[in-house]
């Protein structure tokens, strides 16, 4: 199947709009923004690791995972069987 790669013939117009809200927390101003695309990831990659052990019984893990819990996680999902 060929599917169409979407261009800006394909992209509604759209307008932009500009609103200017300073920091007060900034000598500047300025506010972060690098860090927004970063929330999802400590739970994504908790999930990831309970999903890896599932199949020992493991069902949570709390943040941050370490090594020490999730070793203490596979031992106490161990003893509940």
């Amino acid at each position: 199947m060929d599917y169409l790669i979407p261009t800006a013939w394909e992209t509604p117009h759209y307008d932009l709009g500009e609103t200017v809200t300073p920091s007060p927390h900034h000598p500047l101003g300025c506010k972060g923004v690098g860090e927004s695309a970063t929330v999802g990831s400590p739970a994504a990659f908790v999930n990831a690791v309970v999903d890896a052990v599932a199949h020992l019984g493991v069902t949570n893990i709390d943040m941050p995972v370490t090594s020490a819990k999730v070793w203490e996680a596979i031992q106490g999902a161990g003893a509940d069987t």
